[in-house]
């Protein structure tokens, strides 16, 4: 073997065989599970606290000969806590189960997004080659990022989605050797 047969190290020599093992390279991201089940115990701490001020406003309610204005202030207030936390319920349960079933698998051929759930799930596969964009927008305290592909194909995924949607997309600009634009 001789010397002319290795490549000669120039511009973008390294790049290139360094974004080839990173591509190489399998990995799954997807949500902590300690962390979806922290919030879906949430739900259920929101329930208990529900159910301790629907007890208050009985109380406030019970003996309806001594009304007073000060009284019916007190219990408004602690019916209003107590449907707030009933509402929370649900939506910090179905938040928390949704979100252990996200996850973006990158590996040497694509990203492999599964953002829907076991009844309705949303597989979305994009090769390195045919990501086109990576776009990010915050809309309050929500951030939001878009994954383009070249023929129109598009990835959603939020704070919602991901604790950590801002790594998720950061990875997958690095691998497809994009930045992340600015909306």
């Amino acid at each position: 073997m001789s010397t002319t047969e290795f490549p000669i190290p120039g511009q973008g020599a390294g790049v290139d065989s360094e974004m080839g093992l990173r591509r190489a390279t399998r990995i799954v991201l997807r949500n902590s599970q300690i962390l979806c089940w922290t919030m879906m115990s949430f739900s259920i701490f929101a329930a208990a606290i529900a159910a301790a001020m629907a007890i208050v406003f009985l109380g406030e309610m019970i003996p309806l000969s001594r009304h007073n204005s000060a009284r019916l202030m007190d219990a408004g207030r602690s019916l209003i806590f107590t449907l707030a936390a009933a509402a929370s319920v649900p939506t910090l349960w179905r938040l928390g189960r949704t979100m252990t079933g996200y996850r973006v698998v990158l590996d040497g051929k694509g990203a492999d997004f599964n953002l829907g759930t076991k009844d309705r799930p949303a597989h979305l596969f994009l090769p390195w080659d045919q990501i086109s964009a990576v776009k990010r927008r915050r809309a309050g305290n929500v951030q939001q990022f878009w994954v383009e592909g070249r023929d129109g194909s598009e990835a959603l995924f939020t704070s919602y989605t991901f604790f950590r949607p801002k790594r998720v997309a950061r990875m997958i600009a690095e691998r497809a050797g994009l930045t992340i634009e600015k909306l």
